[in-house]
């Protein structure tokens, strides 16, 4: 017959094992839990990034965006955005648009037409608050008949106007 004291011993050592089991899978467990939620929560990041893209690009519709880098007068890197608006034409314009853009080009604060047309350079300060060049299908048609492109073009008026 077996002792009373080894039966003890063995289920003493048969229960600590148990505990050092239940240990070892509670924490596996939980690290596990932990991970997936690390991990659910990385995923939900993703999909709000993923649907804030899908809406910027919903109102993007009908446009092509280009950003163009170049080194400004103090060295410094800087980005602009040129953009054809396939959206924009003649005939999306309103008159009261067509009124305000022929103001501003009349009113001289980017300099007047006539100092454009011939050549005369465009007062710096009133270039450097432009970051992004927006232009018509037509606009881009015609730069290109004139043997343009578009970036051609955003450089010669950034070197007129002392930007570059």
């Amino acid at each position: 017959m077996v002792p009373l004291e080894a039966i003890g011993w063995f289920f003493l050592g048969a229960g600590s094992m148990l505990l050092v089991i239940a240990g070892y899978v509670a924490i596996r467990a939980f690290m596990i839990f932990r991970s997936r939620k690390k991990f659910n929560a990385f995923l939900q990041n993703i999909r709000k990034a993923a649907e804030t893209k899908v809406e910027e690009q919903k109102s993007q519709k009908g446009r092509e965006t280009s950003e163009f880098s170049f080194r400004d007068k103090a060295g410094v890197l800087t980005t602009v955005k040129i953009v054809i608006d396939h959206d924009l034409t003649k005939e999306a314009m309103s008159e009261v648009e067509k009124s305000d853009l022929k103001s501003m080009l009349l009113s001289g604060e980017a300099g007047t037409l006539d100092q454009l047309l011939e050549g005369h350079s465009v007062h710096e300060q009133a270039m450097s608050k432009v970051q992004e060049f927006v232009f018509s299908p037509n606009a881009v048609r015609d730069m290109r008949a004139a043997g343009l492109e578009p970036d051609e073009v955003v450089t010669k008026m950034l070197k007129a106007s002392g930007r570059m």
